[in-house]
């Protein structure tokens, strides 16, 4: 999430003399729901079937070490593949997940990604306004 006090701080060190006011003007400009959908069609959650080769590397070498009757979730990102995940990652030790559990943690980072991309551009857009 932004802090429009830090915004103002950056803006305020290069030279800006624009007040909190204008950063909250400028900050409720953005429909965040609207930002969050188009950054979230640029990811992809799915299941993997275990039976595909994952970048060239075949599935009996990739479920070795994956608990027995555990899901593994990928995350795509514009068509990339940046995240496996055999294991659930929010569990001490190697916990396996259930289908259901698996696209929920996919999901929620997932999420996590979408929010810190849109506040990266935000915050990139608001700074330059603040400077012109």
């Amino acid at each position: 999430m932004l802090n429009n006090l830090q915004i103002l701080k950056e803006a305020r060190e290069l030279g800006s003399t624009k007040t909190l006011a204008d950063v909250n003007a400028l900050l409720a400009t953005y429909d965040y729901p609207a930002l969050r959908q188009a950054e979230r069609a640029n990811f992809r959650v799915e299941l993997w079937d275990k039976v595909t080769p994952i970048n060239g590397v075949a599935p009996e070498v990739i479920l070795q070490d994956v608990p027995e009757n555990g899901e593994v979730y990928l995350i795509y990102v514009n068509d990339n593949l940046v995240y496996l995940q055999k294991h659930d990652p929010e569990q001490i030790g190697f916990v396996p997940m259930t289908a259901t559990r698996a696209t929920e943690v996919a999901n929620k980072i997932v999420d996590g990604l979408v929010e810190q991309a849109i506040d990266v551009k935000v915050h990139d857009e608001v700074l330059v306004k603040l400077l012109s």
